[in-house]
């Protein structure tokens, strides 16, 4: 007889439950525009999501949202711990242009411009200023939200299986947040096991399991409350 696991899986609505990406941990600026910006980053942005960037640097702070055009795999660095980070090249385009967020991404490229860039004027009226990249100072702090959504067909203690309309690595760590009703959300850190397509679905999908890497206990609890009250599980899972 085949052993039981410990985490039981329960079958979800997919409408019911949403996941998305969280918080990248490492963003560099490379260069920036009016009219976007390219970064560095260890989490791999996939073309199409939609995320927000905020960066805070010289008292200055600018908040903008956009849509990844480009996104390819590039360099690799070691963290703290010795663990080798992929580290992700991306161009995202801004979507908010109004006079005033214009303004606002001018004026701080402006604060931010290298030496060697301080002639550029960003404020000719050639037309041209939405593709005139600068590189700037790097900021003191950058942080990228991913607004990727997913929705959860299984749940356990142990790990989740959402659908995607993009692919991820096998292997891959994602940083990811589950909101489970609208006063309950979790954060959790998890590493993808499988993604297949679903070929019998109208639209391309991917089925992607994901296995908890790191959960903190008050979210471990919140879970287990939730899924308590969910009644009985549908079938064992690791």
């Amino acid at each position: 007889m085949q052993p039981e696991r410990k985490n039981k899986r329960y079958k979800l609505d997919p409408t019911e439950i949403k996941s998305r990406m969280v918080l990248a941990k490492y963003v560099k600026i490379l260069n920036m525009s009016v009219g976007g910006v390219a970064v560095h980053t260890d989490k791999r942005m996939i073309v199409g999501s939609q995320c927000a960037l905020k960066i805070e640097s010289k008292g200055k702070i600018l908040n903008v949202k956009g849509v990844v055009v480009w996104s390819v795999l590039g360099e690799s660095i070691r963290d703290t711990r010795d663990n080798i980070i992929p580290i992700y090249t991306a161009g995202m385009k801004f979507t908010d242009s109004s006079p005033d967020k214009t303004n606002e991404i001018v004026d701080f490229i402006e604060a931010h411009k290298r030496g060697i860039d301080k002639g550029i004027d960003l404020y000719s009226p050639s037309g041209l200023r939405l593709h005139v990249r600068i590189c700037i100072e790097d900021p003191e702090k950058a942080i990228l939200d991913f607004q990727e959504g997913h929705h959860v067909r299984d749940l356990s203690l142990g790990g989740m299986i959402i659908e995607s309309e993009h692919s991820y690595e096998t292997g891959s760590k994602l940083p990811l947040e589950i909101i489970l009703t609208e006063k309950e959300t979790i954060r959790v850190s998890g590493k993808v096991v499988s993604c297949v397509l679903m070929e019998d679905d109208a639209t391309e999908k991917y089925r992607v399991r994901i296995e908890f890497s790191v959960m903190s206990a008050k979210d471990r609890r919140i879970l287990k409350a939730f899924l308590l009250s969910r009644g009985s599980p549908e079938s064992p899972s690791g």
